[in-house]
């Protein structure tokens, strides 16, 4: 293969740093290197495996505290948003009102909590921003010292106030899957077929 011409009209002559690509006689990739940065003579330090082990993203203390933080933070936001909400309700044709609040502020607690499972390594940060939106739901329905109240005594404020409990215990009771027990690997990659 090697004694036929190049029909392109390359030029024939040896490489410029004395480095044969193709062939049987190709460069090892240290001397391609050190051919590539113009060295002669010379080999290419090995590559060798850092010293350290890098932690992962989002395992150091600071950043725990920091995202558990900002779950809590985030429930409470979502507590305060969804006792506003929850009484806004459309009428379908005059026939009845849809508690269009009441729903997309159930569905965003949920999504919040269910998202949180499944992102956190653990159930904390979901246990905070459920204490977090539970905890602000009741204190939103106690009646201001001025005597308004935000979550009346109403089937949607009933709805809400239990329904938003029930929904976070059961997804922080749900139990977790078993791929995401083991980092997305189900149970037969665990198993070392070739041990006897």
């Amino acid at each position: 293969m090697e004694s036929e011409p190049r029909r392109d009209g390359a030029d024939q002559s040896e490489p410029r740093y004395g480095i044969r690509t193709t062939g049987a006689g190709a460069a090892a990739p240290s001397s391609v290197y050190a051919g590539a940065m113009g060295v002669t003579g010379e080999t290419a330090p090995a590559f060798t495996e850092p010293e350290y082990e890098p932690e992962p993203a989002g395992t150091s203390l600071g950043t725990r505290v920091l995202g558990l933080a900002a779950a809590f933070l985030i429930g409470g936001v979502f507590g305060i948003l969804g006792t506003i909400v929850h009484q806004i309700s459309v009428s379908v044709f005059g026939l009845f009102d849809l508690p269009v609040g009441l729903i997309l502020a159930l569905a965003a607690e949920g999504m919040l909590l269910v998202g949180l499972r499944m992102v956190a390594p653990t159930r904390l940060a979901a246990v905070l921003a459920a204490v977090a939106l539970v905890g602000l739901v009741a204190l939103l329905a106690l009646p201001s010292p001025g005597g308004s109240v935000l979550i009346p005594d109403s089937v949607a404020g009933m709805v809400w106030l239990v329904g938003s409990t029930l929904l976070a215990v059961a997804v922080l009771a749900w139990p977790r899957l078993a791929g995401a027990q083991s980092g997305g690997k189900s149970r037969a990659e665990h198993v070392d077929l070739n041990s006897r």
